[in-house]
């Protein structure tokens, strides 16, 4: 079967190229063998391959293969696994999913209902579950509804929109912060009455502090690091939360150390790496809550490309461009 994989850390494009490995082998008792047909190009499996999750770890030998999430149908189930062959299913976390099969087990695996389409069953759970980890983190902050401002940087970011669209929901005031100044008439596309402010131009600060109108700035939700999340970050209220859950800038966050003490800041971090360690009721909820969403709010679910595995060295330079508009998918159908 075909695979992607690298024998060495480095540019993704460079780096990842198309293998014939052996099948898997038949599942083992609460597995499945999934025959993959789609799976998203995300940032993380990006920083993963260029060697940034953990500098100067080596990659094993024979080479690795990436991919943790994906869509397809169940061709084999093990002992103690209802799936039946044929069903369309999603999965996370899985390994190698950027390969034409891979075994999962059975309780990563989640059977997709045929309201949900096969490119929203494919961004089911990384997107969705990182939205569910912020939005809990934002709960057990001293934010408040219809007090605090919650702001989203890369706002126009798949979990950006999911997240935004949920908060608004709960009643919190939600601003967008965008890189581009065409990043503000895209996302208020999406969403006609929110306050958009981009970074492209001088004076953002201020612009997003008359936008906050009077009210403290209670949480930042920030997947970019650097300059601004540390510009972010003394925009915040007394008591306020910078949470972190990526580093699209690959830079480091600098804060003026008195901000902690005389203003109270608190930074922390999310990651759905760390979500198949949660309870099982809490990973049941979330994953209502993202069939919920790929069901009722499709549009914010977009693709926008689908490649086969052999062109992978397009698709994953297409997902790092900028002014994405949708999800980059590999296809193998």
């Amino acid at each position: 079967m075909r695979t992607i994989l690298y024998l060495d850390h480095g540019k993704p494009e460079e780096v990842l190229q198309v293998a014939e490995v052996d099948a898997p082998a038949s599942p083992g008792p609460c597995e499945v063998l999934v025959r993959v047909l789609l799976r998203p190009v995300h940032h993380g499996d990006l920083l993963n391959i260029s060697g940034r999750y953990r500098p100067g770890a080596a990659v094993p030998q024979g080479g690795a293969r990436p991919g943790l999430e994906g869509f397809g149908i169940v061709e084999q189930a093990g002992e103690c696994v209802h799936l039946k062959p044929g069903t369309r299913v999603a999965f996370f976390p899985g390994a190698a999913a950027w390969g034409e099969k891979t075994l999962v087990p059975a309780e990563y695996v989640t059977e997709i209902p045929d309201g949900v389409s096969d490119e929203a069953a494919a961004q089911l759970h990384v997107t969705p579950l990182t939205t569910a980890l912020l939005l809990r983190a934002v709960e057990a902050s001293a934010a408040k509804a219809g007090h605090d401002v919650i702001v989203l940087t890369a706002a126009g970011g798949a979990v950006a929109r999911l997240t935004i669209s949920l908060l608004l929901e709960r009643g919190y005031d939600v601003i967008g912060v965008v890189r581009r100044e065409a990043g503000v008439n895209e996302l208020n596309m999406v969403f006609p009455d929110l306050p958009v402010i981009s970074t492209e131009r001088e004076g953002w600060q201020q612009k997003l502090i008359a936008a906050a109108a009077g009210q403290p700035i209670g949480v930042v939700l920030d997947p970019v690091g650097g300059e601004t999340a540390g510009a972010m970050a003394q925009l915040l209220g007394q008591g306020g939360n910078l949470i972190v859950y990526g580093n699209l800038s690959g830079d480091p966050v600098s804060v003026p150390g008195l901000l902690f003490p005389t203003r109270d800041l608190h930074i922390c971090g999310v990651t759905v790496g760390r979500w198949a360690a949660l309870p099982a009721e809490v990973r049941k909820a979330d994953i209502r809550l993202a069939l919920e969403l790929a069901e009722q709010k499709a549009d914010l679910f977009p693709v926008e490309a689908t490649y086969d595995l052999a062109d992978i060295g397009k698709a994953v330079a297409h997902a790092e461009a900028p002014g994405r508009a949708g999800m980059v998918l590999l296809a193998s159908r």
